[in-house]
């Protein structure tokens, strides 16, 4: 398993550089869908888009009593988008969670088309507008419809930082992609499913449809991909994060042993595998879209630092706009445990709590009868 994974580090390390070269809002995801759909086609992995463009990616499994899982992960990053043309200037309108020092101070943007074509713009403070409207400058002309980012870099690693304009969240599809690769390597025996979906960052749409619509069996455990902010009790550098919940949901026990076998596993392999535990309470992910319609979920979530590019808080006015950023180590160690808990989701193995409990009880229970 060491050459598997030290083969599918190099991989996902390249699919986040060239998908961090696809800048994304809600509702404009062209190009990181196209991008993705090209990985999956080059590498002969059945994949479609449902009719309101999430890709669905699957590999079949050889035997068909074993419940299905599926890895998700969403394509878009908090934005603006063009919503009218005033006299001297034009209106965007937040996209997502930006950080209110872009509308408070100003901040440097692109405005990109479905090409990859940018072209500078910037917001500048204003008073006018409603709730979530900019004053946005352009030399070039923007029709309505027409989305920004921020002008920040599409990928940098130093050392063991990646630093990328938009980790949130192609830092999820990278490993879940990645991941799916080297499953095709061997016959895997249950359904393995890769779901990246649009529109998470403005109420987890993509996912509340496919959920909704039952588009992959409602037996199928459900593991949300993520980067999530930074929070008290958890560390960059000390592992991906086993998510037990997030602001809205309280995940599942049973989808999360698979996890835990996972972890037990790669750390039996390697002392240095590194792995947290943690109510992630900073914002709601996708499983709680699947679980609300009554999937077994749980999470994945890599630390991440600047969440929706803000250097201090998303609410703070006089912060400033920041390249998000995690640990290399925790993006490697998150697709081991991603494709490791894929490759024995499977098996009758018994989770280790289960396994634990049982053997206290069969050893002391006798003791307890010559009390009685």
């Amino acid at each position: 398993m060491e050459s598997d994974l030290k083969r599918i580090h190099t991989t996902a390390l390249a699919i986040l550089r060239d998908l961090g070269q696809c800048p994304a809002t809600a509702f404009h995801e062209g190009l990181v869908s196209s991008k993705l759909r090209s990985i999956l086609e080059e590498n002969n992995i059945e994949n479609f888009q449902d009719e309101y463009g999430n890709i669905i990616a699957k590999i079949s499994g050889t035997e068909g009593e074993h419940r299905p899982i599926a890895y998700v992960a969403h394509m878009d990053h908090p934005g603006y988008e063009i919503v009218r043309i005033e006299d001297s200037f034009f209106v965007g309108k937040s996209l997502g969670g930006v950080p209110k020092a872009a509308a408070n101070k100003g901040a440097d943007c692109i405005s990109f088309d479905q090409e990859n074509n940018r072209y500078p713009c910037s917001i500048q403070p204003w008073d006018g507008g409603e709730e979530g409207e900019v004053k946005v400058v352009s030399e070039k002309r923007l029709d309505v419809g027409t989305p920004l980012t921020f002008d920040l870099q599409d990928f940098s690693l130093e050392g063991d930082r990646i630093e990328m304009r938009a980790l949130d969240d192609l830092a999820g599809c990278a490993s879940i992609l990645a991941a799916l690769i080297e499953l095709t390597r061997e016959p895997v025996k249950t359904d393995i499913f890769g779901i990246f979906t649009r529109a998470e960052e403005v109420g987890l749409v993509g996912a509340g449809l496919i959920s909704a619509e039952n588009t992959v069996p409602v037996n199928t455990f459900i593991v949300s991909v993520e980067t999530s902010s930074v929070i008290p009790g958890v560390e960059q550098g000390m592992g991906p994060v086993i998510r037990t919940g997030d602001a809205s949901y309280t995940f599942d026990a049973e989808a999360e042993q698979i996890l835990a076998l996972a972890k037990n596993t790669l750390v039996s392999e390697d002392q240095n595998f590194k792995c947290q535990r943690q109510l992630m309470a900073a914002g709601s992910c996708e499983a709680t879209a699947f679980a609300v319609h009554g999937y077994s979920t749980t999470g994945v979530a890599f630390p991440l630092g600047n969440w929706h590019n803000a250097t201090t808080k998303i609410p703070d006015p006089n912060g400033s706009i920041g390249m998000e950023n995690i640990s290399l180590e925790d993006f490697m160690h998150g697709t081991d445990l991603i494709y490791t808990s894929a490759s024995m989701v499977h098996t009758e193995s018994v989770s280790p709590v289960k396994k634990r409990l049982r053997e206290v009880q069969d050893k002391l229970k006798n003791r307890l009868n010559r009390l009685t």
